[in-house]
């Protein structure tokens, strides 16, 4: 009861007490902190709904697009989101508040979700192309991750900051969490439906009518008085030695440019590598354990929904975590070794036989289920407690991995703007959601030795590396210290 009370009267931490900011201000900060987790869970909430949905949404609207078609609709959200995040990255480091393009951006998410439910209004030749917009304004939308993670690296002091980025993520896993219960709990409508003002409300559009609405009530949040940008850092600076000298020294102090793209590629690897094994998943089970469809939405709800459930409890403890190790061990030891582990646990070995598909003949009836590539004759198949072990260091390394990797970036940054650079984070994201897909060609083309046995070299290299100049990754800075914002600024006097 003690945590509930403290989480909505929001008191002042002892840390805090400093003069610097008063307890209206403090309150303030926080709420507009908690406004922007829920950014994270709405888009997340969207992305959970549409990829339960989307396929057969599509194939009721034109039944002559295919599966090739399903695959640009799922690459155009992380598209869109390439190529406007750079432009509101730039935009949030001139702009003096980022209440307006988190407005925008979420008109454009309300616009998306009505798009995607109205489908049925346009000619038939023309709903996938429609549906495509959709998807498209919808990535445009997800910009306002870019967003999110400048501005709580701006509104955060250097011991709040781990904690503050761990619980944006797991605001963002929930959305991934509640996305498909809620289209779960729409099917009871049925594909036919009913009409309302002539739009039909079916287990389809009605869940893109609720991320719609849940857009307009999260824009009734974004009001000035609720949405107040401070930014401490730039605040307490001008309020300990002036506003010029701070100025002067943000823009004065090297920028480490090394560490910073370690950084970027530590996390596009781990990115790359969980979105290819998501991919892979379902076929990879098809195949290796001779599931049917419906045993293997069963069984794989089971693990995803497990791994989330985990994810969440990792990000809970994830500030704690950071208190006993520093935070560039925590990212080596707890999210680049776990990737490579998951990777190294799902290559191939034993004596079992992966079961094949084969018509009927004289001798024996036709077997439906299994593996129809010719690889999986030479090749042992993977176990069912291999995937479990591997899914669990995947689900560990990606949680730990993208929180604590945006906790480094933000403090080798510095007090700077981060707009640009939260930017390019973000489209590191994108394109690995493009590029990863990739990996079920090399899956079904040349098998589990080439498509795990390569992964495991490239994330073992990387940690390699990482390890190597894991030095260089420390922010010389402890989580539960305050006055790391100052102590450049300081020195500059």
């Amino acid at each position: 009861m003690e945590v509930i009370r403290r989480w909505f009267s929001l008191p002042q931490q002892p840390k805090d007490l400093n003069g610097a900011e008063s307890e209206q201000e403090y309150r303030q900060r926080w709420i507009t902190i908690r406004v922007v987790y829920l950014s994270g869970f709405l888009m997340f909430l969207s992305f959970g709904v549409m990829t339960t949905s989307l396929w057969p949404y599509l194939e009721d609207m034109d039944g002559t697009a295919g599966k090739h078609f399903l695959s640009v609709l799922f690459a155009a959200p992380p598209a869109g989101q390439l190529l406007f995040s750079p432009l509101i990255g730039w935009c949030s480091n001139r702009l003096s508040s980022v209440r307006i393009p988190f407005v925008l951006l979420t008109a454009i998410y309300v616009f998306a979700n009505g798009l995607y439910s109205v489908v049925e209004l346009f000619a038939a030749p023309h709903r996938k192309y429609v549906l495509l917009i959709a998807r498209i304004a919808f990535g445009v939308a997800t910009s306002v991750n870019t967003l999110s993670r400048a501005y709580i690296s701006a509104a955060t002091h250097l011991h709040e900051r781990t904690k503050t980025i761990a619980m944006s993520s797991l605001a963002q896993t929930l959305g991934l969490v509640v996305g498909p219960i809620v289209q779960s709990l729409v099917s009871f409508i049925g594909k036919e439906g009913f009409l309302l003002y002539n739009l039909r409300i079916n287990m389809y559009t009605a869940s893109g009518w609720i991320c719609a609405l849940s857009g307009v009530m999260y824009l009734m949040l974004l009001t000035p008085s609720t949405f107040i940008d401070r930014a401490v850092v730039p605040n307490k600076a001008r309020d300990m030695i002036g506003s010029e000298t701070a100025e002067k020294v943000t823009k004065r102090r090297p920028l480490k440019l090394f560490p910073i793209v370690l950084v970027l590629l530590g996390y596009g690897v781990l990115m790359l590598f969980y979105v290819s094994f998501q991919t892979t998943l379902s076929p990879l089970s098809l195949d290796q354990f001779g599931w049917s469809h419906a045993e293997s939405l069963y069984y794989l709800g089971i693990l995803l929904t497990a791994g989330t459930v985990f994810s969440c409890v990792i990000f809970l403890l994830l500030p704690q975590l950071c208190q006993r190790y520093s935070e560039h061990n925590v990212f080596l030891l707890f999210a680049m070794l776990p990737l490579f582990l998951s990777q190294a646990l799902m290559i191939p070995f034993g004596s079992d036989k992966v079961p094949m598909q084969h018509p009927a003949n004289d001798t024996s009836p036709a077997v439906l289920h299994g593996c129809a590539q010719e690889w999986c004759n030479t090749v042992p198949a993977i176990g069912q407690l291999q995937l479990t072990l591997s899914y669990a260091m995947l689900s560990v390394s990606f949680s730990v991995g993208i929180a604590i990797s945006q906790t480094i970036l933000s403090k080798l940054l510095g007090s700077r703007p981060q707009g640009q650079w939260m930017a390019l984070y973000t489209s590191i994201g994108g394109l690995t959601r493009i590029i990863g897909p990739g990996a079920a060609l090399i899956y079904t083309k040349y098998g589990t030795y080439w498509l795990f046995g390569s992964g495991a070299v490239a994330t073992g290299l990387m940690l390699a590396w990482m390890w190597l100049h894991k030095n260089d990754l420390s922010t010389g800075q402890k989580t539960e210290s305050s006055g790391g914002e100052l102590q450049e600024l300081n020195g500059a006097n």
